[in-house]
């Protein structure tokens, strides 16, 4: 058999068995149930005076990371579609004003007096925290989250999680699909040119909204 002709069935044949391995994935994707949080703490229903709450900015340990330039906001806005509380956003800005530093992480020690001076500069009866525990921006995309919902006046835990979200996975993989159905996404997606799976904005979207629908009712 000719070279050529040998290197033509390899080709071949490496064509077949990405297709049997693409096959078999699509096939272990249909049957996963979507991605659900289990590592979390949620009191059974927060208390009716918990109606405002401020949230501050994502903490990450690498402060130059290009996710902290969108996911401040993209965090606010899916808490605040969950329509439980009103929601008070702190800008890093502000934070500095305020507490001399951008970004607070929920496991190192606060600045001095931090829940009473946020409570009386927001009138907020909570704050949310939100940790990036881990971020990797390309394919399979992956977002580790450690939020905590805390009470002003207790410093109690109203709620809690701690998840990794790694699209390699198949539950999480049905999970972005399923949120990909969504209209309000498919615009975002055809504004960032990129699905769910795609797009480490879009997928920090579907994070922020699989985490948030975790939390407590007042």
């Amino acid at each position: 058999m000719k070279p050529r002709n040998i290197l033509h069935l390899c080709l071949l044949l490496f064509v077949f068995l990405c297709s049997c391995r693409r096959f078999e994935q699509e096939k272990i994707v249909a049957q996963a149930e979507p991605f659900a949080p289990r590592n979390l703490y949620p009191i059974e229903r927060l208390p009716s005076y918990f109606n405002r709450v401020a949230v501050l900015p994502c903490h990450y340990s690498d402060m130059d990371s290009p996710i902290l330039e969108y996911v401040d906001e993209i965090f606010h806005q899916e808490l605040s579609q969950e329509r439980i509380f009103e929601t008070v956003r702190l800008k890093p800005a502000q934070m500095r004003e305020i507490f001399g530093v951008e970004r607070v992480a929920s496991n190192l020690p606060l600045p001095e007096n931090f829940l009473r001076r946020l409570e009386e500069t927001t009138g907020a009866n909570g704050v949310l925290f939100v940790d990036l525990d881990s971020y990797r921006a390309y394919r399979p995309i992956s977002l580790g989250v450690r939020s905590k919902l805390v009470d002003l006046k207790t410093g109690e835990y109203m709620w809690a999680i701690d998840e990794t979200f790694d699209s390699g996975h198949a539950g999480v993989i049905a999970g972005a699909n399923a949120f990909q159905q969504k209209s309000q996404v498919r615009a975002i997606s055809a504004k960032t040119s990129g699905s769910v799976l795609h797009s480490p904005r879009v997928f920090a979207k579907y994070v922020a909204t699989t985490c948030f629908s975790t939390m407590p009712n007042r």
